[in-house]
């Protein structure tokens, strides 16, 4: 297994049950969406580790607009 699904793999043991859902999602987010469409830059990269961090929270209509763009 490479270096990226055993840290993968690690995070998620780590994860409370609770939030369990939420992981469900954004996997079956990331398995449906093209290769091409799932790049992001620096900035928007820390923006999420940053909210993923602090546990904080967005509005749909926020998200809708940071994948969709303005």
């Amino acid at each position: 297994m490479n270096t990226a699904k055993i840290t993968i793999l690690k995070l998620i043991e780590e994860i409370p049950e609770t939030k369990a859902g939420e992981i469900i999602d954004f996997l079956e987010y990331l398995k449906q969406k093209k290769e091409y469409d799932l790049f992001i830059d620096e900035d928007e990269e820390n923006e999420l580790w940053n909210l993923i961090e602090n546990d904080e929270r967005i509005s749909l209509e926020q998200a809708e607009k940071s994948i969709l763009g303005d």
